[in-house]
């Protein structure tokens, strides 16, 4: 017998399945079917995570939420979404912004010499913003400036330098043309067709490769991506007075793989559209930048200029303390019955704002988590900040106890105390990892009190990967939930509920009123009278004297006189193709025109493969063409291919007007020269596509509108299906790209998880007329936005500061979680001076040990090999490779799987140069290996990861190493080993953040050293590792400065880098004392500094001073008789000043603490603060 409970959250009247209740008969048909794709036991801890967390009875049938039978939705037109696009469109507001058009200019990509710039506007980061529109326009401002500049670099260097390759660019041009001007056979860019696609006429190019000198691995690589912004100008003009713009309609791999290589282009504007098949074409597009990522919101802000912008107070005016949302308010009670176990079953109607907030009761959400789930439900800007780890999903198996005993900074082995229920170890160890398990539980909560009438809750991520994550997580909860956008992994679970695969299961009639109907035909219709306009162009025959009088090229009196003399001419060697009055006239003049892309060879060296290639096609996905289709890339449409195969010997050197004049002045063409006829046939050819074009372009302009109006129409449909669900997901960039969409459903509530990896401008897109409540979740000190130009990243434009981490910083109301249950305790000691408040879960000190290195779940091992850098400036550090090979493949022969490791860097030349020593390496052949930079790694997470730091170098310079959100991303991916390598000794000089880490590791149990302890797994034999035979780097400038790029990369005398030392060794007795020990850990570095610096005795006792302090800093590191630390000095020392930073905030100076400071002058020492 089926079990149902009615539930009357917020007055809802209809009826709810619980997670623990049965699923009626109606549903019990998809259970067969679906048994397959569901987790095969109720045990496996892996289905249905959130039950892990439900006091309700477990479900009892493998049901999959995605398959279940739904009712057909009721068809009606909804007229928001053309309201909206019309609204958008409108002239009547002034804004200058606002007249700006979607896809950039002719004139704001190829930006004249003597023009200026305009001015980039500054990003207020502190502080509220001076108005609503200023707010807009400069984030509007910045953000195209970032899609644009790349572009516009790229030509302008083109501009300067035309024969410029791709080795050669600064601009990180890529350019599709021949190698050289001076090529005898010249090889350009060729329109040779058009395909009518349901997203506009698309403009079928062929293009050369010559300039890149290497053949393109397409599969993985990020050149000419859909969506990619490209710039086109005639070959014989680079740049200097024509420039194209266009988008990248379809990159299909059938194209690009054939030769010569062929993609089809969207021009921006309908006048700029070109269809001359001999027009030979340079093409360019920047491999800096990705337009289509800002495209959508870019419109998105100019609509939310018109509109009336919710939460504008917190967003704009840094309002800290927001306010309950408006729902809340009106109806504050809520069913929290699922989260909170009474036996009273009080917490059905709860008063979550005037009420007292549950606390005797049983709940698996730690502290931290019910703070933030009440901030969740009770703000109408909801931020929740969670450190790495602590969205990690937990067990509902009862809690152990831990007994951790801490001593002078050290911990212990932990003792844990557990119930002895059967199969609890298994249970606890066996918990889920994943995200957004506060996010998950506030949706539970939030759907158990939406109404009927309540519309579809927006839930939002940054990239496809979190979002299918996100998804998974709300379908045992939630099975009426449909995912935008065809770009998941999920074949199982999100697949079937992508809107696309919605549509095709549930097939609806014509919405009336729509406009898809009158769309298509009036494109049908178009199409039509295209073909026939282009008909002379398609036919592979010379162009007659028909078309040319058709075009009022020729004159009636002409053509006759042209068929009169015809007639006495029998040319039996021309072909079919060349039959015409007029071709008998040209005779010899008429020549083949062989101006085509021809195929190449590009030789045998292969582009190497493109480290953001995933992070590309993750944008890529969001800027597919096809609305709501499943996103291949192929342009579907009819197709119309080019065939000019005759033209007129070219003549230089007479101007156009002349062939006018001659055309005006002579009614029997007989009576010209032979040797003018072909050129006056070319001129006459030009004049006939030149009119064609014109009328081309009128016809593209119409079929444009038709392709807005069928956007509207489809969406008009799609609301019929979403309005039926509970929950919509998209990515960030794609809130933008259907906000037209998403507004007609006029939603009140939207979560975005990843907040503070989007860029601001990018959630501001989510601000609807009709939100009432914004809940963001994220992590500020964690990886940042990505920006196409660098530069856009600094000081006064911060344009990768997100509004999550902005508003943080502006003191507006956050909760932060503190219980992490990722990391070994071992490893989040590391993340103490990011996070001091992070808590371990018990379950993490279960982790099991890492096979050969005994206890050490973590360790940092110093050295001073010195760096290089590679062909591409990226740097490297060849001995430090070595070392992280030879460590990978001594864990793997002590029974760690390759699966289990990742290695990180910071550097891409890194990167490479481990993963080409790991294929290389004899013992590790046919395995694949995880080594990833650590930009590409947020959000992951693995058993054990090794840390390549690359940086040691004379000049004191720690580059990316310095990026406080990169180091913590960097320091917190690991489960149960982490281990880094590098220069220990550099980094704590230059950077405070890695002395405090250094400083944590070295506290018992101490875990930094200059040989790497090892523990034979089979034998248990301790010995110590080190490099043999490695250099050192320099402590002061060499004598003679050589090109790194032509300097010998340092070798290993052995084959393994290792040497292996017993305890008892000689080598062990080489171990440096400590002074010596810090002396060489320092390098000299401040010594060297002083003695150039000890110009008075001002500085003679800064020196001493400095000198003390670094001692017992080498002491506190390394051991010693001093047992002082760096932190605990400021206690000691004489605080002199308090200086106010730019970012507002407050530093205090002491009197024995220096920093360095270069000027042309000397090297000096300032004193500073901690924080410097």
């Amino acid at each position: 017998m089926v079990r149902t409970k009615k539930t009357r959250g917020h007055g809802r009247g209809r009826d709810r399945f619980l997670i623990g209740d049965a699923v009626p008969k109606a549903d019990s048909s998809a259970f067969v079917s679906s048994h397959a794709r569901v987790p095969a036991s109720i045990g496996d801890p892996d289905a249905y995570p959130l039950e892990r967390f439900s006091l309700r009875k477990p479900i009892q049938q493998n049901h999959h939420p995605s398959l279940s039978k739904e009712p057909a939705p009721t068809l009606r037109l909804n007229t928001a979404v053309r309201e909206y696009i019309k609204d958008t469109t409108s002239p009547e507001h002034d804004l200058p912004f606002l007249q700006r058009p979607e896809i950039p200019s002719s004139e704001e990509i190829s930006v004249p010499a003597n023009d200026e710039e305009e001015e980039v506007p500054v990003n207020h980061v502190v502080g509220p913003w001076a108005s609503k529109q200023k707010y807009l326009s400069d984030h509007y401002s910045l953000l195209r400036e970032d899609g644009v500049a790349p572009l516009r670099n790229v030509v302008s260097e083109l501009k300067a330098v035309p024969d410029v390759l791709e080795k050669d660019s600064v601009e990180q041009s890529q350019i599709y043309e021949k190698a050289s001007m001076r090529l005898s056979v010249p090889i350009h860019v060729f329109i040779v067709g058009l395909t009518f696609a349901h997203g506009g006429i698309a403009a079928k190019v062929t293009f050369s490769l010559r300039r890149t000198g290497k053949k393109i691995i397409w599969e993985q690589s990020k050149r000419l991506l859909q969506g990619t912004l490209v710039a086109l100008t005639p070959a014989q003009d680079m740049f200097k007075s024509i420039c194209k713009v266009a988008v990248v309609a379809a990159r299909p791999l059938s194209g690009v793989q054939s030769n010569p290589p062929a993609i089809d282009i969207f021009f921006g504007d309908p006048n700029q559209i070109e269809i001359d098949p001999q027009q030979e074409w340079v093409m360019v597009e920047s491999s800096g930048g990705y337009f289509e990522a800002y495209r959508h919101t870019l419109k998105s802000l100019q609509k939310i200029a018109i509109e009336s912008f919710p939460l504008a107070e917190y967003i704009v005016g840094v309002e800290r303390e927001p306010r309950p949302p408006h729902y809340v308010k009106q109806q504050p009670f809520s069913d929290m019955s699922s989260i909170f176990q009474a036996s009273s079953g009080r917490h059905t109607h709860v008063d979550i704002l005037n009420g007292e907030w549950p606390h005797d009761t049983t709940s698996d959400l730690d502290a931290s988590q019910l703070e933030a789930l009440r901030r969740i439900l009770t703000k109408e800007l909801a931020i929740i900040q969670g450190p790495p780890g602590t969205g990690t999903l937990q067990s509902t198996a009862p809690q152990p106890t831990l007994l951790v005993a801490v001593r002078s900074g050290r911990i212990d082995v932990p003792v844990i105390l557990f119930p002895l229920e059967p199969n609890f170890l298994t249970k606890l160890t066996s918990a889920v990892l994943g995200k957004t398990y506060v996010s998950v539980v506030a949706l539970k909560v939030l759907l158990e009190n939406k109404r009927d009438d309540d519309p579809p809750i927006l839930v939002a991520a940054q990239t496809n990967h979190a979002l299918d994550q996100l998804l998974r997580h709300i379908a045992p909860i939630e099975s009426k939930f449909i995912r935008l956008g065809g770009m998941t992994s999920d074949n199982e679970i999100i697949k079937p509920r992508t809107l696309y695969e919605v549509k095709q299961a549930t097939k609806l009639g014509v919405v009336p009123g729509g406009l898809k109907g009158p769309a298509l035909a009036g494109m049908r219709a178009l199409i039509k009278e295209i073909h026939a306009l282009l008909k002379p162009l398609t036919e592979g025959k010379a162009l007659d004297e028909d078309v040319l009088k058709a075009h009022k090229i020729l004159t009636e009196d002409q053509c006759k006189f042209l068929l009169k003399g015809a007639e006495k001419w029998v040319d039996t060697s021309l072909p079919d193709s060349v039959t015409a009055a007029i071709h008998k006239w040209a005779g010899e003049e008429l020549v083949e025109a062989n101006r085509r892309t021809q195929p190449e060879d590009y030789g045998f060296d292969y582009e190497e493969i493109d480290l953001e290639y995933e992070q590309l096609k993750e944008l890529e996905a969001e800027g597919k063409v096809g609305i709501g289709d499943d996103d291949n890339e192929v342009l579907r449409g009819e197709r119309l291919s080019f065939s000019e195969p005759w033209t007129g010997r070219e003549q230089s050197g007479r101007p156009k007007d002349d062939w006018e004049t001659i055309l005006r002045t002579t009614n029997d063409l007989w009576q010209i020269a032979p040797e003018s006829r072909g050129p006056l046939y070319r001129h006459m050819q030009q004049r006939v596509k030149e009119i064609m074009t014109g009328k081309m372009r009128q016809l593209a302009a119409q079929y444009a509108k038709r392709v807005t109006e069928l956007k509207i129409g489809k969406w008009e449909v799609d609301t019929n299906y979403l309005k039926e669900s509970n929950i919509i997901g998209c990515t960030a960039t794609g809130i933008a790209k259907y906000r037209a969409l998403l507004h007609s459903l006029q939603p009140k509530i939207v979560l975005i998880e990843e907040a503070a990896e989007t860029l601001e401008a990018q959630i501001t897109a989510a601000c609807f007329d009709s939100l009432e409540h914004l809940i963001l979740v994220g992590d500020h000190q964690q990886l940042r936005g990505r920006c196409n130009e660098r530069e856009l990243e600094g000081e006064p434009w911060f344009l990768d500061v997100s509004m999550f981490e902005r508003l943080v910083r502006n003191h507006v109301g956050f909760t932060q979680l503190t219980r992490q249950r990722r990391m070994h305790p071992e490893i989040r000691r590391g993340l103490m001076p990011i996070y001091p408040n992070l808590e371990d879960h018990p379950s993490v000190v279960l982790r099991p040990a890492v096979p050969g290195m005994g206890l050490l779940n973590t360790y940092f091992f110093s050295h001073t090999w010195p760096e290089d850098t590679d062909d591409l400036m990226s740097k490297v550090n060849r001995t430090e490779a070595d070392m992280v090979v030879s460590f990978f493949n001594y864990l793997i022969k002590n029974g760690v799987k390759t699966k289990d490791v990742t290695v990180l860097t910071f550097y891409n030349g890194q990167r490479k140069l481990i993963l080409s020593g790991l294929r290389r390496h004899a013992n590790l052949q046919g395995e694949s290996f995880k080594v990833v930079t650590v930009d590409s790694y947020q959000g992951e997470e693995n058993g054990i990861v090794l840390l390549s730091l690359v940086r040691s170098n004379w000049k004191n310079q720690i580059g990316f190493l310095s990026n406080a959100n990169r180091v913590c991303v960097a320091l917190s991916r690991a489960q149960r080993g982490f281990y880094l390598f590098g220069d220990a000794g550099l980094l704590s000089k230059q950077s405070h953040l890695w002395f405090k880490l250094v400083h944590a590791m070295s506290q018992n149990p101490r875990r930094v050293g200059f040989f790497l302890p090892l523990t034979c797994q089979k034998h248990q034999i301790r010995t110590y590792a080190k490099h043999r035979g490695a250099p050192r780097r320099r402590s002061s400038p060499p004598k003679a400065v050589h090109s790194s790029r032509n300097s010998t990369p340092s070798q290993s005398p052995s084959k393994e880098p290792y040497r292996f030392l017993s305890p008892h060794s000689q080598a062990l007795m080489e171990i440096p004392p400590e002074a010596q020990a810090f002396r060489n850990f320092a390098d000299g570095g401040y010594v060297a500094a002083d003695a150039a610096a000890a110009l008075s005795a001002t500085d003679a006792a800064a020196k001493e001073r400095l000198r003390q302090l670094d001692a017992d800093n080498g002491a506190a590191l390394f051991g010693g008789s001093v047992e002082s630390q760096l932190v605990s000095r400021t206690n000691e020392l004489k605080l002199t000043a308090t200086r106010q930073t730019r970012d507002g905030t407050t530093r205090n100076i002491y009197e024995g603490l220096y920093s360095s400071v270069n000027t042309a002058q000397t090297d000096r020492k300032q004193e500073c603060s901690l924080l410097d």
